[in-house]
This record gives structure tokens, C-alpha cells and sequence, in this order.
């Protein structure tokens, strides 16, 4: 089946546009995700113990810096990814970016996330690009 767009969703991870704030380090991002929005995902990912994929933690960050920059962002590089605890269904992931302009478009993105509970559940860099149409 032919995909409509050159960036196939796995699953919207954004409930809505993100909460972007322009500083003199770049622009701030926060986004809060139901992990259930994943629940079809997750059911496969460790059978009998479900968890969100990093995968998709990462294409949430990828989809709140687009959000954030208003217009489509694919993945250059993964420069930093950590994952202090499991996210499960029910949980609700609180994501902070920092996104920073780089060369030819391109953009650099820190972002830490937390769980409902206040824990650190991941600190994840990111190297992004303008997705560049017909290409």
C-alpha cells in the first residue's frame, strides 16, 4: 500500500501542537504524552511485560521538535540515548526539549523526559534534518 507522505507514523505521539518558548538558547519544548497512545506497540515489545519502545520515545522527540519548528524533521543521528526506567500503559511521559539551530537546516535537540512520578525516565540527543520533498 503506498504511504501518502515520505515519513510513515508509526503513532501520533502529540495530543496536540507542543508548548514551544523561544530563548536565547534555542527553542524550548514541552510536550506530555500518554504512553497509552502506544498500547498497540507496546503489546509486542517484551510479551507479558509491555514497555514503550525507546524507538518510539525517540520519533515522539523527533514529532515535538517538528511540532515546535513547523515543518517535517527526519532523523539524522542519534547522538545520546538513555533510558533510566520503563514507561508502561498508564503512565504519562513528560518530555523537555531544548531544539538549537544547526548548519543546512539542520537542528540539534536535547530532551529529557520524566514519568507521572517525577523520575527520570530519559535523556536523549538528537541530530535532525528537513525532510526535502520529492527526495
Amino acid at each position: 500500500m503506498p504511504v501518502s507522505s515520505p515519513q510513515a507514523k508509526v503513532f501520533d505521539a502529540l495530543e496536540g501542537p507542543p508548548q514551544a518558548v523561544r530563548t536565547a538558547e534555542g527553542t524550548r519544548v514541552t510536550v506530555r504524552l500518554p504512553v497509552e497512545r502506544a498500547a498497540a506497540q507496546m503489546a509486542g515489545h517484551y510479551p507479558g511485560f509491555p514497555i514503550l519502545p525507546g524507538v518510539l520515545l525517540i520519533d515522539a522527540v523527533r514529532q515535538a521538535a517538528a511540532g515546535a519548528v513547523g515543518g517535517e524533521l527526519s532523523l539524522r543521528s542519534i547522538d545520546r540515548a538513555r533510558f533510566a526506567r520503563p514507561l508502561f500503559a498508564g503512565d504519562e511521559l513528560e518530555l523537555v526539549l531544548l531544539v538549537t539551530a544547526g548548519a543546512h537546516g539542520r537542528v540539534t535537540v536535547r530532551a529529557r523526559g520524566a514519568r507521572g512520578d517525577g523520575l527520570p525516565a530519559a535523556d536523549v540527543s538528537l541530530t535532525l534534518e528537513p525532510v526535502v520533498a520529492g527526495a
